[in-house]
This record gives structure tokens, sequence and C-alpha cells, in this order.
């Protein structure tokens, strides 16, 4: 998520008082000095378990891993492939501590492809 996506995220879609440590996580990032962060959804149930993370992340207090995690960039401010290539490059070198030199897109969606898929995955809560 960039930090214009983060900024729309805490004044319209999450709720200040039940979401109050996620907004705090956010608004930490945002006026702090790093250019990129994480944040990591933890399983919640026995069935979450099973979806941890393969590979190096940090764990809860109960040494479980991440099921999923959020990248959080101030290094654009929107996802374009330079910046997409860019944050794959650090996501890589985080969490599978490989050095990637080059990037390779293969199948890049269309804005229409890309716009039916997110309507789709967002449905729900529409």
């Amino acid at each position: 998520m960039t930090q214009p996506c983060l900024i729309n995220l805490l004044n319209n879609e999450l709720d200040k008082t039940e979401d109050k440590e996620f907004c705090d996580e956010i608004e930490e990032f945002i006026n702090g000095n790093k250019d990129i962060d994480y944040s990591y959804i933890y399983p919640r149930d026995e069935e979450d378990i099973l979806c941890q993370v393969d590979h190096f992340a940090p764990m809860n207090d109960k040494g479980h891993k991440p099921t999923y995690i959020y990248v959080w960039s101030k290094l654009s401010k929107d996802w374009d492939m330079m910046s997409i290539n860019r944050i794959v490059k650090i996501l890589a070198n985080d969490f599978l501590h490989m050095d990637i030199k080059k990037v390779q897109l293969l199948d890049i969606p269309t804005y229409e492809e890309t716009k039916v898929s997110y309507e789709k995955d967002y449905e729900p809560y529409i």
C-alpha cells in the first residue's frame, strides 16, 4: 500500500475504535521516517495456522508466522511498473534473503482485467 492508499484507508475505510491498533500502526508509519514498513496478519484460528508463510517472517507471541503481509511504501504515490519492480526486489531481499537483479513481469493484465478483478475481490464488501 502506498502512502495515499494508507491515508484513504484511515480516512474512509477503517473504524478508528474497532481497528485502533491497525490505525495507530498506519499513522506511525505515515508520520515516521521509514520509507518502507510491513504490517502482519497472524493466524486467528486453527484453520489459519495452515496458511502461515513458509519463508522468513517475524513470529508473534504464540510462535506463529503471518498469514498475510502488507507492504507499506512511501517510495511512490502509486504502483506503476517501475515501483512494482523496485518493491519486489526489496521484498525478496527482506523475506527470502535473495538479491534479485532483474524482475520480469510475465503476464500484465489490462486495465479492464484489473478493474474486474478488483470489483470481484471487493464485491462482498460493497
